[in-house]
């Protein structure tokens, strides 16, 4: 498949990456000028939880690039993964320039897709979630964690022949495709559940602190379950997801089932630990915050949180 990276940013990065290794025609889309700073390639420390073992390496993605766009390319697939507040700034691009290629969005939303309509026409985009994350260090070296599982979904629950082609793709690179039959309700849990964590872990001192302490993932658990009735005030019938469980059970049981999980899934606490974008955390968290103050509902644990959030005692997550 011929594929069009929008960017080179941590999670496009990461998938460009192993999809170029599985056969796949790769290229980054960058801004004028910006090609020079990778002309070297990304180094890479990846913690690669795909296969019967994660291992860990170190890697330099040699990324073929291109600063020119025309509407008359032959992409089969152009990927865009940025932060769930600057997708509108790509709209425009992606309007002039998608052609005939399938647009996949591969990161949250909590905005819904009004916007995006504006802009595409639903045949032409479906959207899918990372399990991957990573920051660069001072080094200038992405270090960074991969786990074998993405989510995949069109927004009208079909299993189209796009989905399926698109689906094989990302198996050939070894990972697991979780097809959902409503995505746009999941990326809503998703984006939930993280707003609450992310309070719980500004109130920490960091994600390690977070997921080393249960009283502290007690406090996400009563976040997040606030931030989920959100959800369900949308109609989202937040039970049917699978993510949405732990939060639901007593908050001392969860806590300790997180905090299991996550001494034995590295690659999970790492992407946690490694993301030090601490403004885009701040803004996801207040963006369900204000939801819920317009939606006038209570959510005293949640908003507890805010303190720490608007004075983090700490430079990166």
């Amino acid at each position: 498949m011929k594929i069009l990276v929008i960017g080179a940013g941590v999670i496009g990065t990461i998938y460009g990456y192993i999809l170029a290794q599985t056969g796949n025609e790769v290229t980054h889309y960058l801004r004028a000028g910006k090609s020079k700073l990778f002309e070297n390639g990304i180094r890479m420390r990846l913690l690669d939880g795909r296969g019967k073992k994660t291992k860990e390496y170190e890697a330099v993605y040699s990324l073929k690039m291109t600063e020119e766009l025309s509407a008359d390319h032959d992409y089969d697939l152009i990927l865009v993964s940025v932060r769930h507040y600057q997708l509108e700034s790509v709209l425009p691009l992606l309007r002039d320039f998608a052609g005939k290629a399938d647009v996949l969005f591969f990161n949250g939303n909590w905005d819904g897709m009004e916007i995006i309509n504006t802009y595409l026409l639903p045949s032409q985009y479906l959207w899918g979630f990372p399990v991957a994350g990573g920051g660069y260090t001072k080094e200038k070296l992405l270090n960074a964690a991969l786990l074998d599982e993405i989510r995949l979904g069109e927004l009208d629950g079909e299993i189209s022949p796009r989905l399926l082609r698109l689906k094989k793709v990302f198996e050939k690179a070894h990972l697991k495709v979780d097809v959902q039959t409503n995505i746009k309700h999941w990326l809503w849990v998703h984006f939930a559940i993280n707003s609450g964590v992310i309070g719980a872990a500004f109130k920490a001192g960091g994600a390690s602190q977070l997921l080393s302490s249960i009283p502290r993932l007690c406090d996400a658990i009563l976040a997040s379950r606030e931030a989920l009735e959100i959800c369900k005030r949308r109609g989202v019938n937040v039970q049917a997801f699978e993510d949405a469980k732990a939060f639901y059970q007593s908050p001392l049981l969860g806590a300790i089932a997180i905090w299991l999980m996550m001494k034995v899934n590295k690659p999970a606490r790492k992407i946690m630990e490694t993301h030090s974008a601490v403004d885009e955390l701040q803004i996801l968290y207040r963006d369900v915050l204000n939801t819920g103050e317009m939606l006038k509902m209570p959510m005293p644990n949640f908003r507890s949180l805010l303190k720490y959030v608007e004075n983090p005692p700490f430079q990166e997550c």
